[in-house]
């Protein structure tokens, strides 16, 4: 049976995810001065934020630790940071750019959720809400992909 501290470690790196994706979408708010972008934007903020807060419950209840440094990220996804900030520079800020920086930063969530799905030694109660979670991600990358080109 997998021990808890694996499941925590698991867990901790999808902290991390939510981190780099509230740090990202923070900069996708200062890179674009488009306000639908800025409000769906702000909502992926919140959404990770309470995405984080659940991870960090089923943490402590395995008594484990929470990354509790909410700078605290993945180093791949600090690539993706740089990557915004890069186009972002290149290209003027423009809202189709924008979108498909966070497109594929929502891309890299969706395989970080999937793939910690894959362990089937995770409770069933952390594996339903992580599958919730992935749902999320997937409309949230399926309305950034479907807004490129609109105006």
């Amino acid at each position: 049976m997998i021990k808890n501290e694996e499941i925590v470690e698991d867990l901790n790196d999808l902290v991390k995810i939510n981190n780099d994706r509230i740090q990202g979408y923070m900069k996708a708010v200062e890179d674009t001065e488009d306000s639908q972008l800025d409000h769906l934007f702000n909502e992926m903020i919140v959404q990770s934020q309470n995405f984080r807060s659940q991870l960090a419950d089923h943490i402590v209840r395995m008594d484990g630790k929470a990354v509790s440094d909410a700078t605290s990220t993945d180093i791949g996804s600090k690539i993706h940071r740089a990557w915004i900030d890069i186009k972002s520079a290149v290209t003027g800020k423009d809202r189709d750019t924008v979108l498909s920086s966070v497109t594929f930063g929502e891309n890299a969530a969706v395989e970080a959720y999937e793939e910690a799905l894959e362990n089937d030694k995770l409770p069933a109660y952390i594996k339903e809400d992580l599958t919730g979670q992935l749902s999320q991600l997937k409309a949230a990358r399926d309305k950034m992909e479907a807004m490129k080109g609109d105006k």
